[in-house]
């Protein structure tokens, strides 16, 4: 009796452990822990990010960062007193450069945070000069020291100068961009020989050139063999000099906005 009692059990439990039920419990605990999983999942929010927190991430614009004006043109006379004002802010230390190179306190030059100031300016001081705080602003001012020829009302220039042409740049009068190549004047160059005058210079409108022979225009049956004028280089080309090139000859560069003039003097040494 008692061994047939144990039997049973035995028999009644194993059976409940058979392989096949077994598989069974296990596939439903195994559901039951996929389903939890799913749950949490649905009702846990997104990771994405808001509009706030993308708007947060995404880089500094490099142009509201760093701001360049546009360059005010600055005319004036040879051994008068260059003055430029630097509209930003004097809260903190500004720099200030000409053609790219720091500019520094000398025997002509005054630096004042704001104010530069330059005496007796010459024609080798024209340049572009810029004045940059520390926030990285820059305003920049187009110099030109020269013997200007006055081309309509100054006001009424200046206010013209301000707008931008058809081709979105600065629109200017015209001014040297190699003033230091032009400081000399007199030529001594012997009969035969070849003479290049050039003039250089910029503005927007592109500026024009024309010549002058001893203040008269220069026309090409005024000299034996006439002459060249390279436009595109601002060059004045004259072949095999003779005693009777001798004379001033001046390069007139002029826009709507006013006009330039430099002489170069030439000296034919020999026969």
């Amino acid at each position: 009796m008692g061994s047939v009692t144990r039997g049973r059990w035995r028999s009644g439990l194993w059976g409940a452990l058979s392989p096949t039920n077994g598989m069974a419990s296990w596939a439903w605990l195994l559901a039951a822990v996929l389903l939890s999983l799913l749950t949490v999942s649905a009702a846990r929010p997104p990771l994405t990010a808001t509009k706030e927190e993308e708007a947060a991430l995404e880089p500094e614009d490099a142009s509201n960062k760093y701001h360049i004006s546009k360059p005010t043109v600055c005319s004036l006379h040879p051994g008068e007193v260059l003055k430029l004002s630097c509209p930003l802010p004097a809260t903190g230390t500004i720099t200030w450069t000409k053609d790219g190179s720091s500019l520094g306190t000398n025997n002509r030059t005054l630096i004042e945070q704001e104010v530069l100031q330059i005496r007796d300016a010459t024609p080798k001081d024209s340049g572009l000069y810029a004045c940059t705080s520390v926030g990285k602003d820059t305003v920049c001012f187009i110099v030109n020291v020269t013997d200007a020829i006055s081309s309509g009302d100054d006001e009424d220039d200046t206010e013209r100068s301000e707008d931008a042409g058809a081709d979105g740049k600065q629109l200017s009068a015209p001014y040297w961009t190699s003033s230091a190549k032009m400081e000399k004047k007199l030529h001594a160059v012997p009969a035969a020989n070849t003479v290049k005058f050039r003039c250089a210079a910029g503005g927007n409108p592109e500026p024009k050139l024309r010549w002058l022979k001893n203040s008269k225009p220069f026309r090409q049956e005024d000299r034996m063999g006439g002459y060249k004028v390279r436009s595109q280089h601002w060059t004045l080309i004259m072949e095999s000099v003779v005693p009777s090139d001798k004379g001033n000859y001046t390069c007139v560069v002029e826009n709507e906005f006013g006009a330039i003039n430099h002489t170069y003097t030439l000296d034919v040494v020999g026969e």
